[in-house]
């Protein structure tokens, strides 16, 4: 009986000094020890830190951060980083938190493996929406390439998540914009820049002109010209173009006995006249279009290419051969914004934001408020369409 209870107390005691290991998760092997961790080489607890964040252990992520910090931007063989191991299929039940976890203590958001994907990409490829959209406003880069050219929304096809594929195809959708806008802006600096330039240029040579035109007269003792500005007089054979009382002529009574005043004599003449005229004609207030603003264009004094060498864009003005370099924008945007008048916009002016009902809208070669049968109008296209330019 002695010897069974010293059996025991050894068993007892044994059990005391032994480590407890982590609990294995289902369908996965064991996880390391969590407190010999710490003691164990760097390697070991790197391994530690990438099994706990793949099954979504958060206590056991806690616990191996606060003993390292250094460890959350750490990689393994495979270039993966925690945050990526925290977006997979075995930690899904914890993977939010998890992420949140990592993303307050300083995780890189846009941090890539070695194949080039980025945390994105494994949350959308793993069907992760919560932690998608998380990760997308934290200021993950939603247009960002893997090593095979596929973005995250490319990853959404793939794998058939439609409910990502929409959020991701929007926020695409918002980050071109953005980027346009900034490369836009950028190059708007250097539009101001060069029409400074110009407007220098140009004082500058009309300066010299005066100085020039100065010298000639003082040589030829000529009395200096002064600037003056022609008053502009009215036409005596354009008679019809101003108002009756302005013009010297009268007109001629008309034999036979005096006319009725007319019922409109509240209307001006130059409405009476619009109203008499032989052909019709109707004015649209709603739909004249209003007054483009001159925009200064560079094209006779800016020019703009691409070095087949280093592939910069390059520009050249006229009073200085020099190449200089561009922004870091695409050549479009260069041009679009130096030559405003070569590249029209479709919406010239803001009132063409303002939504119209197409059956107000007026039909071509179709005079305002006449309708037609819609059979006549299914003729009259298939006619334009057939023939054009003789309808």
């Amino acid at each position: 009986m002695e010897r069974t209870n010293k059996g025991r107390k050894r068993s007892r005691g044994r059990s005391k000094s032994r480590k407890v290991s982590a609990k294995a998760p289902p369908g996965g092997p064991a996880l390391p020890d969590v407190g010999a961790a710490s003691s164990e080489t760097p390697e070991e607890g790197l391994a530690a830190l990438h099994a706990a964040c793949l099954y979504g252990e958060l206590a056991t992520v806690q616990v191996l951060l606060e003993s390292s910090p250094s460890w959350i931007n750490s990689s393994d063989s495979e270039g993966r980083r925690p945050l990526h191991m925290v977006l997979s299929s075995q930690s899904s039940s914890n993977s939010y938190a998890c992420l949140r976890y990592l993303l307050e203590h300083g995780a890189n958001v846009n941090t890539t493996t070695d194949s080039g994907q980025t945390p994105l990409h494994f949350a959308v490829s793993n069907g992760l929406f919560d932690c998608s959209e998380t990760l997308v406003m934290a200021g993950a880069d939603i247009l960002a390439q893997d090593s095979l050219g596929l973005t995250p929304l490319d990853m959404a096809y793939i794998w058939c998540h439609r409910k990502i594929a929409r959020y991701l195809k929007h926020s695409v959708w918002h980050a071109e914009k953005k980027k346009e806008m900034e490369e836009i802006k950028l190059t708007q600096v250097l539009y101001r820049d060069l029409i400074n330039m110009v407007k220098q240029n140009n004082l500058e040579k009309k300066t010299l002109i005066d100085e020039k035109m100065k010298e000639w007269a003082k040589a030829k003792g000529l009395p200096l010209l002064k600037e003056y500005s022609p008053r502009a007089l009215v036409s005596k054979y354009h008679n019809q173009c101003v108002l009756p009382e302005q013009t010297s002529c009268k007109p001629e009574p008309t034999k036979g006995p005096p006319q009725a005043p007319q019922k409109n004599e509240g209307i001006s003449t130059t409405a009476q006249l619009a109203a008499s005229s032989s052909s019709p004609w109707t004015v649209f207030v709603g739909l004249q279009p209003e007054k483009l603003p001159i925009e200064p264009d560079l094209r006779k004094s800016v020019i703009v290419w691409k070095d087949s060498s280093s592939q910069r864009l390059q520009y050249v003005t006229k009073w200085d051969r020099v190449p200089n370099p561009a922004p870091k924008v695409p050549l479009e945007v260069v041009e679009r914004v130096l030559f405003p008048r070569a590249f029209p916009s479709r919406i010239a002016t803001p009132r063409g934001f303002e939504p119209q009902n197409v059956e107000e809208l007026q039909h071509r070669g179709i005079p305002q408020g006449r309708s037609t049968s819609p059979w006549t109008e299914v003729a009259m296209h298939l006619a334009e369409f057939l023939e054009q330019g003789h309808y």
